[in-house]
């Protein structure tokens, strides 16, 4: 299975792009092992002023392939253990990039879609896009950091309604939450998200990074120990008849390969 994960450059920014349209850009082992090659290698090239996450087609993405976990479940092997470490992986290596990433977000943002997302620095969203939880709905908590970034972003009170109340967000919603930052209309979206690259690649480097730093080192004390716990919480979940479930009633509603919220 191929991830269709692509890293260019364009001068000083970096744009990492999600292209497997076919499976709504679903996130698995491939994925995360891509994603991990394209951010070790911003990281080590040290040149980048900022980074762009985008995504071709009509969805962001639609999180965990449901498909994978629904046959993990079948073997009971560690491989849904395995895929959250993995993506764990990629949300921490997202954080430790020493300049801002700037999410660039069309159609759904679902489960660690959304998470993905979220583990960016600033979003710039079509105002089409949507926020999907999805988690409760299968049985399960969170994974990929989003109880750590609703938290942190919105509150606990505010975050747990999204997460057991709410469900999803428009854009116009998550704008006026502060989880989005900047709202543009479909065909403008590409155009809106490298004007706020522009903006912060028109500062000192320097004074970025440093502004980075000290912002990440204030709010996200204790995001892998929190990724960790979140793991272990999602498999306590996951170990549940409902659990299983709902996954393959997913997957027979689908009559595709499906995607898991998650």
């Amino acid at each position: 299975m191929q991830s269709n994960i692509t890293l260019t450059s364009h001068d000083d920014l970096a744009v990492i792009t999600m292209g497997n349209e076919a499976r709504a850009n679903s996130i698995d082992l491939e994925f995360c092992d891509a994603m991990l090659r394209a951010l070790s290698e911003i990281e080590a090239q040290d040149k980048h002023r900022a980074v762009v996450l985008r995504a071709t087609g009509r969805i962001f993405s639609s999180g965990g392939n449901l498909v994978q976990i629904l046959g993990g479940l079948h073997r009971s092997d560690s491989f849904l253990e395995t895929l959250i470490s993995a993506l764990n992986s990629v949300i921490l290596a997202l954080r430790r990039l020493p300049v801002p990433v700037i999410a660039s977000v069309q159609g759904a943002a679902a489960g660690a879609g959304f998470s993905l997302a979220m583990a960016c620095d600033l979003v710039v969203a079509s105002r089409s896009a949507r926020f999907v939880v999805g988690y409760g709905k299968l049985g399960t908590s969170t994974d990929g950091g989003l109880s750590f970034h609703l938290a942190r972003r919105l509150g606990v009170a505010r975050a747990l309604q999204l997460l057991l109340v709410t469900n999803s967000l428009s854009a116009e919603e998550a704008t006026s939450l502060g989880l989005v930052q900047c709202l543009a209309h479909p065909p403008a979206l590409e155009e809106a998200t490298l004007t706020m690259a522009r903006d912060v690649m028109d500062l000192p480097p320097s004074a970025v990074r440093e502004m980075k730093s000290l912002v990440s080192q204030a709010s996200e004390h204790g995001l892998a120990q929190h990724l960790e716990d979140e793991k272990r919480a999602f498999l306590r979940c996951a170990s549940s008849e409902t659990f299983h479930q709902r996954v393959a009633e997913f997957v027979e509603r689908s009559h595709s390969p499906g995607n898991l919220p998650g």
